[in-house]
């Protein structure tokens, strides 16, 4: 049982940082208005650097916010199948969300027990397990990121809506595959750090926990 307890708490803590880290990296607008320039994004849409920074900052708002109406973009048309697709994009994001949330409640309160009880490897397994992911990503990512990209979609969605036709959905052109990688990286970064943490966490408490049973012996 103790067991048990610690594996489920090292998944949760694991599951949290991955959510983490997608919710803060989503936040992270930089990313793309650096891509903007790096990118030239300007020269793909006819849209000026405000407008595109606008109708990005909208696509964020939109899949992060808890309420939302329906999907209009501030100054591009949209198609039918176009908002569809953003639409399920969104419901991913939201049980990212909850996602995060969850594993974060059952991250501390079990994580709070375990330590009161002496037990904190699941600080250790949960690095592991966060190390474990980036890794097994980067490869076939690194090989084929195209491939990666396509596949990614084929397994998240059940329709073909993600293929857009810039024509009618001209927003996937402000939207290249290099900036999907970069927010990939990025994503994979903070995971590191939080393994990391997760890591200096797990040598701390457990050398402060020697001490404390050396002291009452």
């Amino acid at each position: 049982m103790r067991k048990l307890l610690n594996v489920v708490i090292s998944i949760c803590l694991a599951l949290f940082v991955i959510g983490s880290s997608v919710i803060i990296t989503m936040n992270i607008k930089n990313i793309y208005y650096n891509d903007i320039d790096k990118l030239n994004i300007e020269s793909m849409i006819d849209l000026s650097r405000e407008d595109i920074i606008e109708n990005y900052d909208y696509l964020i708002d939109y899949n992060l916010s808890w309420n939302a109406g329906e999907f209009e973009l501030p100054s591009l048309p949209s198609s039918p199948n176009g908002k569809i697709h953003f639409e399920e994009v969104r419901d991913i994001f939201q049980n990212v969300k909850v996602l995060t949330i969850i594993t974060g409640i059952i991250s501390i309160i079990g994580g709070i027990l375990q330590i009161r009880k002496g037990q904190f490897k699941f600080l250790r397994n949960a690095s592991i397990l966060i190390v474990i992911m980036p890794i097994l990503l980067a490869i076939p990512i690194a090989i084929n990121f195209n491939a990666c990209f396509i596949m990614f979609h084929k397994i998240m969605f059940s329709n073909d809506y993600w293929i857009f036709n810039p024509i009618i959905d001209p927003v996937i052109n402000m939207l290249p595959e290099a900036f999907f990688m970069h927010m990939g990286v990025a994503i994979l970064a903070i995971m590191i750090v939080g393994s990391a943490i997760l890591q200096l966490m797990y040598h701390k408490v457990k050398k402060l926990n020697y001490s404390n049973t050396k002291i009452k012996n």
